[in-house]
C-alpha cells in the first residue's frame, strides 16, 4: 500500500532531506526533477508530493523495495 500524501517521508524526499539511491533510474530522475521544481518554487511542494505518489502508485510493483526502505 502506498502511504498517503500526508506521510512525512514524501516531503522529505522532495526537499532532498532523504538521500536514497532508487532501484530504478526513472524514480531517481523523477525526484531529481521534483527537487529542482521545489527549489525554484517552494509553494509547489504539495504538487510535487502528489506527482511522486502518483508515480509510486503506478509503478508500485517495480518500486516495492524502495517503498520498504522509505516508508518503514
Amino acid at each position: 500500500m502506498i502511504p498517503s500524501e500526508s506521510h512525512p517521508a514524501w516531503a522529505r524526499l522532495v526537499k532532498g532531506e532523504i538521500d536514497h539511491k532508487f532501484g530504478t533510474a526513472s524514480a531517481g530522475m523523477l525526484f531529481f526533477n521534483l527537487r529542482l521544481k521545489y527549489k525554484k518554487d517552494p509553494a509547489s511542494l504539495k504538487e510535487c508530493i502528489h506527482d511522486a505518489r502518483t508515480f509510486f502508485d503506478k509503478y508500485q510493483n517495480i518500486l516495492a523495495n524502495d517503498m520498504k526502505v522509505l516508508f518503514k
